[in-house]
């Protein structure tokens, strides 16, 4: 079966970090975004379409430069459609039934089971739905008697018909596509779920866990879903020794600890961090941290600089941003 990936957002809720690197490939603990979906692929998915407007070179490269195990097409959406619409612009190249995933998620659902789910249930659509405590940020699910019978995007708090939210995993009828206008923006959550209800939709429940990525609190959620899953490591090339590290913590190759880092910290190649404290945090590649320095519920970009005494939460700091000394930054978002 072909899976469709959508990976054609333009990253706003992650700025400054995807001014410079398409969302998809944002590294996440060990891996780009995206690579995550990959990874977790059985044999049974034959061919994985990649639909992308928001640089497309830079995801095209990615795939050409590395090897999944699956084919992999990356096509470009030289204008964006909408979830549905990059959907409908691939037809040509889909053959039959097929899954379609939102990239920046992470999750344990199977692939194999999700489609098995499908067949059974004989519908036109089978999605995949997950509980979450507040459900109003989300697209959310009525289901009666085994069916799906009402979609609401983003319901004001209290006003949800249950707490199961569209986990962004799907199996498609083909079908589906003749009921998605061409040429034009639709969304699949506004537009297109509620016109598949009489045909049939099915939610699909897993275990395991999910988080989407697509924000600062959701990013850090799904790097401390991953810590725990057992991503966790530090490289035998990263110098600890003088430091004091919380786990689940993971420390790439070349970075020098000194300070107290954890828990759920990562930290990218050739990081620096000092007598500094660190929690609930990614650094991305070569990022120092000065002495008395603290980092928390925070991402900092490649080649930042923090300065000596400087305070940083729940704030995104771009690429090569310097931090002066004994500054605070809180719920900000720094570019360079």
């Amino acid at each position: 079966m072909q899976l469709v990936i959508i990976a054609g957002g333009l990253g706003t809720r992650l700025r400054p970090l995807t001014l410079h690197r398409p969302k998809a490939l944002v590294p996440l603990v060990d891996r780009p975004q995206i690579a995550h979906i990959l990874d977790a692929l059985p044999p049974s998915c034959d061919e994985v379409i990649v639909a992308v407007n928001y640089m497309f070179e830079q995801v095209r490269d990615f795939f050409r430069e590395r090897q999944f195990g699956v084919a992999v097409r990356v096509v470009e959406e030289p204008v964006p459609l909408g979830t549905a619409g990059a959907i409908k612009s691939l037809q040509r190249w889909l053959n039959g039934p097929f899954a379609v995933y939102n990239g920046d998620v992470v999750d344990t659902i199977e692939f194999d089971r999700l489609v098995a789910a499908h067949e059974k249930a004989q519908g036109i659509a089978t999605i995949a739905v997950w509980p979450v405590d507040d459900p109003s940020a989300y697209g959310v699910v009525a289901v009666e008697k085994g069916r799906i019978t009402r979609f609401v995007e983003k319901p004001a708090k209290g006003e949800a018909p249950s707490n199961l939210v569209n986990a962004g995993r799907y199996v498609f009828e083909p079908r589906v596509l003749d009921l998605i206008e061409a040429g034009h923006a639709v969304s699949l959550e506004r537009e297109v779920f509620p016109r598949l209800i009489e045909h049939g939709v099915f939610p699909y429940r897993y275990e395991g866990f999910w988080s989407d990525a697509g924000t600062l609190p959701n990013y850090l959620n799904a790097q401390r879903l991953l810590l725990d899953a057992g991503h966790a490591k530090i490289s035998p090339d990263a110098d600890v020794t003088a430091g004091s590290l919380r786990p689940p913590v993971y420390v790439a190759a070349g970075a020098y600890v000194e300070g107290r880092v954890g828990p759920h910290v990562v930290l990218g190649k050739a990081c620096r961090i000092g007598r500094a404290s660190l929690r609930n945090a990614t650094l991305l590649e070569g990022v120092s941290v000065d002495d008395k320095a603290e980092v928390t519920a925070s991402i900092i970009g490649a080649g930042a600089a923090i300065g000596e005494g400087a305070h940083v939460r729940d704030s995104i700091l771009g690429d090569t941003v310097q931090v002066s000394p004994h500054a605070t930054i809180v719920d900000e978002r720094v570019t360079a």
